[in-house]
């Protein structure tokens, strides 16, 4: 596994956040599909900087699907009612 630079993965994120044209991606499903498309797509980052930087915008979006209360719900494992929530 190598070192992540987390600084990189930071900027990376940014960049994402700044290439959305909000008129295009009007919620938050297609902009977290962008973003995440986005930072596939970013060539300076490693394949863990990569897997890193879409853990973190997963859980910003989890957090908006949360505070929405919309979005797609799924089972949980644990308890098995419906969630919003991707990593928990």
């Amino acid at each position: 596994m190598s070192d992540i630079r987390k600084e990189l993965v930071r900027a990376a994120i940014n960049r994402a956040y700044a290439l959305i044209d909000y008129s295009v991606y009007n919620n938050a499903h297609k902009e977290y599909e962008f973003k995440k498309q986005t930072i596939i797509d970013d060539e300076s980052l490693t394949d863990d900087e990569k897997s890193e930087a879409i853990e973190i915008l997963t859980g910003y979006y989890d957090e908006c699907k949360i505070v929405n209360n919309e979005g797609t719900k799924r089972i949980c494992e644990n308890c098995n009612k419906e969630c919003l929530a991707t990593l928990y």
